[in-house]
């Protein structure tokens, strides 16, 4: 999974469980606010009226009470001083009572309406409470008439009684109203009380999954990123010390992407090492070789000279078996001559005299210079090209693939020789009637001293692929049948380079 990949689904995590606690928040929050409108709407108004008429009840009875006795005062009053201010608190008692009937007659319409659609079955208090009050208002309206017109105090006072009983039957019956509504009340606030406490829990219990999952899946991504990078850092220390180990790391982010390139890395760093290796090794072999292989060509050439003197002084005299002793200690100089000459040509390389050469000519040289047996056919190219090389060193070429393939035939059979003029390219190919090249063998056939062969010095194609280089080209090789091809340009890049160079030189005319 990618780095982008894995932030966004943690994006989309947390803005999923931010969307879930906001959902269950909002939906909570709607169903508290609904029961608080049901309780406003429907048993918080109920209550509120029955607390107006209680209210209003109290006021009539007290106001009522108090214009009688009041009116009892002036009744008794022997002069008229003072008569005016007790008339004026009558008027204000007067007042009150008015202003209790509107209490309660508001009230009253809103218990009674409040009732009929929420509480419809029980609407039996509302009947009872009306003729408690009408009562009332008639029994305190007659009492003042009465007490006003100065009329036997006996009826008055019965009629006080019958007064005070009906308020506190309407008290009662509005203490049985609220006793109704008080539960219903208490009901509605702690199902919203309720509500609130389910909701904060659940809240509670979203927040805590969010940081558990946020803290989960943050702990899976930053492990999923730091265990790697631990690795690739281990792998790394570990490169630095020469140990050219693989992460090996598996997936597709790009982590695992970087992890592959440090194991290409590894890899390259490692043929790179062995070739740094290798060479600082051929280059102290070669050094030694090479002063090896010059104090060895002048004893060689007294051997041979002096044995070919021999060979011409005892020619008379010699047996059976002398000539084969001169000629075994001819065939064993011959053979070190070759493995000198392999030596040098590897190891000292000339910068190359670049000359203007035909192909053909190069390859009868090199047939010429070459021990091939005579059983073995050689098929010359029917076609030719020119192109601007080391004649010499291409011969040394020609001739290590020759002696390649003819040891490859065991001194039987056809070598086969191509020449492919292409544009700027020419093509030699060598092709023999072997048993092939083993496939393991493939990639290690151009390494220095690699070889197969008991007598062979394992400089052969080295040398080959170092003069074929310094010359712009490149060698291959395939299999069935076994054919090796050069490549080389017809003119080679420092020459073109100098062409170039001559041609801005020169001013057009």
């Amino acid at each position: 999974m990618r780095l982008k990949t894995k932030f966004s689904l943690e994006v989309i995590l947390l803005i999923s469980l931010i969307g879930m606690v906001s959902i269950i928040a909002v939906l909570n929050t709607k169903q508290v606010q609904d029961s608080f409108l049901d309780l406003s709407a429907q048993t918080m108004p109920t209550w509120d009226a029955l607390k107006d008429m209680r209210l209003a009840n109290a006021l009539i009875l007290s106001s009522t009470l108090e214009v009688l006795i009041l009116q009892d005062t002036i009744n008794n009053q022997e002069d008229e001083f003072g008569v005016s201010d007790y008339e004026e608190q009558i008027e204000n008692e007067i007042y009150e009572m008015e202003t209790a009937k509107s209490l309660f007659a508001e009230s009253f319409t809103r218990y009674s309406i409040l009732m009929e659609e929420n509480f419809p079955e029980s609407n039996i208090y509302v009947d009872d409470i009306s003729k408690n009050w009408n009562d009332m208002v008639i029994i305190s309206s007659k009492m003042i008439r009465l007490n006003t017109n100065g009329n036997n105090a006996k009826e008055v006072l019965a009629l006080k009684n019958d007064f005070e009983n009906s308020g506190q039957l309407l008290n009662q019956n509005i203490f049985s109203a609220n006793s109704f509504i008080e539960p219903q009340v208490k009901s509605r606030q702690a199902v919203v009380e309720s509500l609130v406490d389910n909701t904060t829990t659940q809240i509670l219990i979203v927040l805590n999954i969010f940081i558990g999952a946020s803290l989960a899946f943050k702990f899976f991504i930053t492990k999923s990123i730091s265990r790697p990078l631990i690795k690739l850092r281990k792998t790394a220390h570990k490169i630095a010390e020469g140990e050219f180990v693989k992460t090996e790391m598996k997936g597709d982010d790009e982590i695992s992407d970087l992890g592959k390139d440090i194991d290409m890395m590894s890899t390259e760093l490692q043929k790179l090492n062995r070739a740094l290796v290798t060479s600082e090794r051929l280059s102290s072999i070669g050094s030694l070789s090479s002063r090896l292989a010059h104090d060895l060509r002048n004893p060689l050439s007294v051997i041979k000279n002096s044995m070919e003197i021999l060979k011409f002084r005892l020619n008379d005299n010699m047996d059976e078996n002398i000539n084969h002793q001169i000629a075994m200690v001819g065939r064993a100089v011959s053979r070190m001559s070759h493995q000198i000459e392999d030596v040098l040509d590897f190891v000292n390389i000339a910068s190359l005299k670049l000359e203007n050469s035909s192909l053909i000519t190069v390859i009868e040289s090199a047939i010429l210079s070459t021990d091939i047996p005579k059983s073995v056919k050689i098929n010359l190219p029917k076609n030719s090209a020119t192109i601007k090389c080391d004649p010499y060193r291409m011969e040394v070429v020609i001739s290590n693939l020759l002696k390649n393939a003819s040891q490859a035939m065991e001194g039987k059979g056809e070598i086969s020789i191509r020449v492919l003029d292409q544009k700027e390219d020419v093509l030699i190919e060598i092709e023999d009637q072997g048993q092939g090249i083993p496939q393991e063998n493939m990639e290690k056939i151009f390494e220095p001293l690699f070889t197969t062969k008991q007598s062979g010095t394992g400089l052969g194609l080295a040398s080959c692929i170092s003069i074929i280089e310094k010359h712009g080209g490149s060698i291959s090789v395939r299999n069935n049948p076994t054919v090796f091809t050069v490549q080389l340009p017809k003119v080679h890049k420092n020459v073109k380079l100098e062409e170039k160079q001559i041609e801005k030189q020169i001013p057009n005319e």
